[in-house]
This record gives structure tokens, sequence and C-alpha cells, in this order.
């Protein structure tokens, strides 16, 4: 048998005040899973294991790559045989003031999941 891409996902996250990395890759991982229902993964290919007969490849794009923790990705999937890789991507625009405070920034991160299944 051979591992074949059955789902590639694609979910955005943004952490709007502290420029947190892994808040804003959180969410787009949070994003990404909520899109999709993968019914075909029992359904069709009676995959009983997620650990063995399935993978997810996590493609993870921040403006700041090196304050980034794969783990945040890894963690939340923890049903499934994960591996991470981060890349330089995303966004930072100006965020805001508040009460006088300095300008905040904004992070803007984007996860791209892809889902193999043992066929």
């Amino acid at each position: 048998m051979a591992f074949k891409r059955l789902l590639i996902e694609i979910g955005q996250g943004v952490d709007m005040h502290g420029g947190d990395q892994n808040n804003a890759v959180r969410k787009a991982v949070q994003d990404a899973v909520h899109h999709c229902c993968m019914a075909g993964i029992s359904e069709i290919f009676e995959i009983q294991d997620r650990k063995t007969q399935a993978k997810v490849h996590a493609d993870i794009y921040a403006p700041h790559p090196e304050r980034v923790d794969p783990a945040v990705v890894t963690d939340y999937l923890s049903w499934w045989a994960v591996d991470a890789e981060v890349h330089p991507g995303g966004a930072n625009p100006r965020g805001i003031a508040f009460d006088g405070d300095a300008e905040t920034e904004i992070t803007v991160a984007l996860v791209v999941l892809t889902v193999y299944v043992d066929v």
C-alpha cells in the first residue's frame, strides 16, 4: 500500500494585538480543520487507526517563522500522525494603539494541511 493525498485544506489565523505567531498558527489550524469533514476516512477507506493508516503534513506560513513552535500544530492534531514545516509568509500589518499604549502588531498566519491515506 502507498500513501495518497485525500484532502488539501487551507486555514488562516490572526493574532490582532500581540504579534503572537503561535496564537495565529493555532487559529489557522482550527480554521482549516473546521472547513472540512472527512467522512470518507472511515466510510470509504475504512481507516481505523489514524496514526498508522493516515497522516497529515502541515505547511505553516508565518511572518516570523523563527518564533513558531510546530508543536502548536502537532499537539492540536494529536489524533493524527503529523509532520509540520515552517516557512516565511503570512502578513504583519500595522495594528492600533490603545489608551496611549504603543501600536500593536497584527499577525496573520496561514496553514496548509494535506491529509494522506494509506490505500
